[in-house]
C-alpha cells in the first residue's frame, strides 16, 4: 500500500475539519449532549473519515468526493442529534459550512493548477493539499465573527423564523454551483487568461456570503428593535388608558365628596320618612359609580395597566381572573419583558377557556418575588380538547399565529437564565415560570 498516497488523501480529507468547526460554532450554545460526549463523537467520526477514507481511496483509486458523499449524511445525522436548535437552522449552518468548504476546494484547483498538470492521481499533491487546507483555515479566521456572533443572534431572533425555509436555498445553490464550476482537469484552467480571471472573480463568493449575512443580521436587528418599540408603545397606551380611568374616578370621587353632606341630608330625610323605595332609587347610582373605580392588582403602575387591560378583555369574554400578587412597586427586571410575559400568559389562558361554558371560565394567576432573588409566575386554567407538545415541550399551534406567545415567553426565560414548566392534568393547563434577577445571573 502506497503510504505517500494515503497521506495525500488524508491531507485533502482533512479540509473537512475547518468546515466542521464552522458548522458547530453558531450552534455551540444549543448542545443536547455535554461537551465531552460531543468531542468524543467528533474525534471518532473525523478519525474514521480521514484515516479510513484515505485508505479506501488509496485501495480503490477513488476521488475524495466518493467517500465524502456517504459520510456527509452520517455527519449531519450526528450534528442534528447533538444540538437542539430547529432542524432548518441546523441544516442552514451545515450547508453553509459545506458550501464554504466546497468553495475552498474549487478555488484551490484554480490556484494550484500549474502544479497539478503532471499529477495523474485522483488526489492533490502534498503541496496543493496543504494550500487547500490553508485557504480553508484562512476563511475560518475571516468568517469567525460571522459564525460565532452574527448567526447565533439571527437564530435567536423570532421575527425571521419563517424566513429560514427560503434562506436555506442560498447555501444549497452555492454548493451546487461550486461543485459544477470545479474543473475536472487542471489543464482546462490553463486556457488563456481563465485561471487569472477566475482566481480574482471567484473571491466574490465568500464576499457575497459575508455581505448577505451581515445585511440579513442588520435587517433582523432593525425588526427586533421595531418590535420592541411597538411593545413599548402598546404599554404606554395601556398606561394612558389607566391614567384616564384613574383621573375620571378621581373626579367622580371629588364630586361625591363635595356633595357628600347634601346627599347625607337627603338620605337621612328619606330614612326618617320610611320611604324605602325612593331611598333605594336615590343611592343606587352611587353604588354603581363606586363599582367602577380603578382596580389595583399590582403596586407597579405599568404592570397594573397591563393587568387592568386584560381584566376588561376577560370580562368581555365572561371570564374570571383570580389574582394572587406579592410583588413590590419596583421590580428588578425590565418592565417591558414582564409586561409582555403577563400579556402572553393571560391572553393564551383567555383563548383557552373561551371554548368552555361560561361558568368554567376561570383563570388563576400568581406572581411573587421570593427573597429578592427570583420571580415566580404561575398561571392555571381549564381547557377543552387535546394538547400535543413539540420536542421543545411547547404546545403545538393548531391555528395560524397561535403558539407564538409561548415561544416569546421561552426566549425571555432564557434571557434571565430561568426555567419554565408546562403541565396538563385533570383538564387544567398549568404554566410555571422562574426568573433570576439580573444581579444574580453570572
Amino acid at each position: 500500500m502506497n503510504k505517500t498516497l494515503i497521506i495525500r488523501y488524508a491531507i485533502e480529507l482533512s479540509t473537512a475539519l475547518p468546515a466542521a468547526f464552522l458548522a458547530i460554532l453558531p450552534v455551540r450554545e444549543y448542545r443536547r449532549l455535554i461537551k465531552k460526549y460531543i468531542a468524543v463523537m467528533f474525534i471518532i467520526l473525523m478519525t474514521t473519515f480521514i484515516a479510513g477514507g484515505a485508505v479506501i481511496c488509496t485501495l480503490f483509486d477513488l476521488s475524495t468526493n466518493m467517500v465524502l458523499t456517504p459520510f456527509y449524511v452520517i455527519f449531519f445525522a450526528a450534528y442534528n442529534f447533538s444540538f437542539e436548535l430547529s432542524f432548518i437552522k441546523k441544516l442552514y449552518c451545515f450547508l453553509t459550512s459545506s458550501m464554504l468548504c466546497g468553495f475552498c476546494a474549487m478555488y484551490s484547483v484554480f490556484l494550484t493548477a500549474p502544479a497539478e498538470l503532471t499529477n495523474t492521481d485522483n488526489v492533490y499533491t502534498v503541496s496543493s493539499g496543504i494550500i487547500c487546507m490553508g485557504i480553508t483555515c484562512l476563511l475560518c479566521v475571516v468568517l469567525y465573527r460571522t459564525f460565532a456572533v452574527k448567526l447565533p443572534e439571527l437564530f435567536e431572533n423570532n421575527s425571521i423564523d419563517n424566513m429560514w425555509n427560503w434562506l436555506i436555498a442560498a447555501p444549497l445553490m452555492m454548493t451546487l454551483i461550486c461543485v459544477w464550476m470545479t474543473p475536472i482537469d487542471p489543464k482546462n484552467v490553463m486556457v488563456g487568461r481563465l485561471r487569472m480571471v477566475s482566481t480574482a472573480v471567484l473571491l466574490l463568493i465568500p464576499i457575497v456570503f459575508w455581505f448577505f449575512t451581515h445585511i440579513q443580521w442588520r435587517v433582523a436587528k432593525n425588526m427586533a428593535k421595531n418590535a420592541e418599540l411597538q411593545q413599548s408603545y402598546d404599554i404606554l397606551k395601556l398606561e394612558e388608558k389607566q391614567y384616564i380611568n384613574t383621573l375620571r374616578a378621581f373626579e367622580e370621587t371629588r364630586s361625591l365628596r363635595h356633595d357628600f353632606r347634601q346627599h347625607l341630608l337627603v338620605i337621612s330625610d328619606l330614612a326618617h320618612k320610611g320611604d324605602t323605595e325612593k331611598l333605594i332609587e336615590y343611592i343606587t347610582p352611587f353604588i354603581e359609580t363606586s363599582g367602577n373605580t380603578q382596580k389595583r392588582i399590582f403596586e407597579n403602575y405599568t404592570l397594573n395597566a397591563v393587568a387592568c387591560h386584560y381584566i376588561e378583555l376577560a370580562e368581555k369574554m365572561e371570564t374570571k381572573i383570580l389574582w394572587n400578587i406579592n410583588v413590590p412597586e419596583t421590580i428588578p427586571f425590565k418592565e417591558s419583558d414582564i409586561c409582555a410575559m403577563i400579556g402572553n400568559l393571560i391572553e393564551n389562558a383567555i383563548n383557552a377557556v373561551s371554548k368552555l361554558p361560561c361558568k368554567e371560565r376561570e383563570i388563576h394567576f400568581a406572581m411573587a418575588l421570593k427573597q429578592n432573588t427570583m420571580l415566580i409566575i404561575s398561571v392555571t386554567n381549564p381547557y377543552y380538547g387535546i394538547i400535543v407538545f413539540d420536542k421543545n415541550g411547547l404546545p403545538k399551534a393548531t391555528e395560524n399565529n397561535h403558539g407564538i406567545g409561548l415561544k416569546s415567553i421561552m426566549n425571555t426565560v432564557k434571557l434571565y437564565q430561568g426555567s419554565m414548566s408546562i403541565e396538563t392534568k385533570n383538564g387544567c393547563f398549568d404554566v410555571g415560570i422562574l426568573l433570576n434577577i439580573p444581579e444574580m445571573i453570572g
